[in-house]
This record gives C-alpha cells, structure tokens and sequence, in this order.
C-alpha cells in the first residue's frame, strides 16, 4: 500500500488535495490507523483517483463526480454539444464584422430579417411615405428596378442589406416591410434631409445566389464577318448617351478612359487594349462584341461616318448591365487609317 504522500506523488497533486477528497467523501484510504493518523492507500484507491482526474479534465465537477452516473457522460456530451453549436453561432456572427481600412468603426453586424430575403419589383418612387401608401408615384431617375436580398446579407452590384437597413453603394437607407411591400426611405448622401420612398412589390423568398440573378446574354452566336471594323480603333470619347456624341464636343477627357484600343482581324478576333496597360483577346461578330467587359455579356457596337471619319460606338456592359440590367454608358473608338 502506498502512504499519503506517495500516494499524491504518484499523481502529482497536493497532500493538501488527497485531504480535501477524503473530506467530501470521493477519495476513502483503505486504511486509517486510529492512533497515528497515518493514511494508506491501495490498488482500488489508485482506480479511484484515475477517474478523478479524468473526469475532472473532460469537465465534471467534483460533486458530478462524486455521485457519478453512467448517463452523466450522456448528459455531458449533450451539454458539449449545445456549446459547440453555441460557440459555432457567435463564430459564424463574428465572422460578419469586417475591419475597415480607415478608422476604429466596425461595419454593421448582419442580422437575418426572413421576411426581407428575396426577389422585390419596384413598383414606384413616392415623396413621402403618405403618398406611398396611396400609391402616388411621380417620376424619377431611380435606377434600382429589382432588388435582391441574398443570405446573409451577401452583397451584389451595389447592394448589401442587414435587417431595417439596405445599403446602396455603401450608403444606408432604412426599410420597412408591411404585407407583401417593402417601403425603402432613399436619403440624398448631399442633403440629408431630402429623401424619397421606393416602393417594392415581392416576388418570392427564395435563397438567392449571385450567380441566379446575374444577367446573361446569348453569347453562343455565329460569327458573321464585318469588313467595317477590320483593323485598329482608338477610344476618343465616353458618351452617356449614344446618340449625343459630336467629335467637335468631346464629353470626356484622356485622364477618364478606361478602354484605348480595339483592334478587329477578319476572323472574328478582338484584342482589347486598356490604358492602365491590361491586354487580352475577345471574339467579335456582326454589330457585337463578345464578353469585352464581363463573362456572358455582348456589347453592341454601331458604325458611323461622320465628316469623313469612321467610328464605332460600343455599349460598356458592367456590373450594372449584369446585375441592374442598366447600361451607363458608351465607349466611342476612330479608324485609324
């Protein structure tokens, strides 16, 4: 038999901790001497304070320990779960902060709102609030036709969302739904006192992915060849509109361009040259180029003759062709002869 002190060696505890087992009754020695107070401890005592320790370390307390049942591992691994799922939720919330580059802020938070997750149509821009409700619409410039929320908050073109709020190219704009419309309060980032109240009908609920709401053109087209564009063209202007462009009164400057070069071969090859120094090769066929911007795009070009000059003036198809079905602008490219 082993006496107390080499007993608490064996184990590396304390003297001071084999007293304190013994006094609440989970660690008995085998033997006490009466007189002495000398303490021994067998092979049973050994077992004993192995599933001490072990339990202690996987989480019990001393009093689960001391009245140990088997369904207590049971009861154990259930609580252990609940924790980790737990831990698994405020991980996947966290997860959500995004440190910005300037200052000590943190973006919001996302909070789910399930009512608001899905496909919304406008269905008219009001003044007020009062004039929404009585569906008095005007007209406006608001671009926004469908909206998205995607899970999570997951943000697409120039929209992100958590619950009450959506943001529109980073600014916030509070929401409200009631029934099966979302009233969206769009503040002037000028004025902020000005605003204005886009009304949005919902289509469904649905989960939406960004790859689901993407727009996509028939890029699968024959080539049919255009003697027209073959050869070298040079972006001279960018137009909001294509039909004000005038080569006596350029809306653009050289500092603003994006795109400085197309050159056509007669095989229905394009290399696109950019002006940060980017290059890459695209097909072209009759009146379209193919995928010039985005995957999936095609962007009409029409061929025009003015004073003796030819040009070609090409849709800039970009995230908010693909995502908001609007075309901001165009590209206007000369001949070089």
């Amino acid at each position: 038999m082993y006496k107390i002190g080499d007993f608490a060696n064996l184990f590396q505890v304390s003297i001071k901790t084999i007293r304190y087992y013994e006094t609440i009754g989970l660690l008995i020695p085998k033997y006490v001497n009466l007189y002495t107070g000398y303490r021994y401890y067998d092979e049973n005592n050994i077992y004993t304070m192995q599933n001490i320790i072990s339990l202690k370390n996987l989480g019990f307390s001393l009093e689960e320990i001391k009245f140990f049942k088997q369904e207590s591992i049971r009861q154990k691994i259930a609580n252990y779960e609940k924790e980790i799922l737990n831990l698994q939720s405020k991980i996947k919330s966290l997860k959500q902060f995004d440190l910005p580059t300037k200052g000590n802020d943190l973006k919001m938070l996302f909070v789910n709102d399930e009512l608001a997750l899905g496909k919304w149509v406008l269905r008219g821009i009001a003044k007020t609030r009062e004039d929404a409700d009585a569906n008095n619409f005007g007209e406006d410039d608001y671009n926004i036709q469908e909206l998205y929320l995607l899970p999570q908050g997951e943000p697409y073109w120039v929209i992100s969302w958590t619950k009450d709020t959506i943001f529109i190219a980073g600014k916030p704009n509070h929401y409200e739904i009631v029934g099966n419309k979302l009233y969206l309060t769009v503040t002037d980032e000028i004025d902020l006192s000005n605003s204005k109240v886009a009304v949005y009908e919902n289509v469904d609920h649905h989960h939406y992915s960004i790859d689901d709401i993407r727009q996509k053109d028939n890029t699968q087209i024959e080539f049919i060849a255009d003697e027209r564009v073959v050869g070298t063209w040079q972006t001279v202007d960018y137009i909001n509109n294509a039909a004000f462009f005038n080569p006596q009164k350029l809306q653009s400057s050289k500092d603003m361009l994006l795109l400085d070069k197309l050159v056509f071969d007669d095989k229905g090859n394009v290399s696109v040259s950019y002006t940060s120094g980017k290059t890459f090769t695209t097909k072209y066929t009759q009146n379209y180029l193919i995928n010039l911007i985005l995957p999936d795009t095609l962007c009409h070009y029409t061929y025009q003759e003015i004073f003796g000059q030819k040009y070609i003036i090409v849709e800039w198809k970009s995230g908010d062709y693909v995502f908001g079905k609007v075309i901001n602008g165009y590209y206007v490219l000369g001949k070089q002869e």
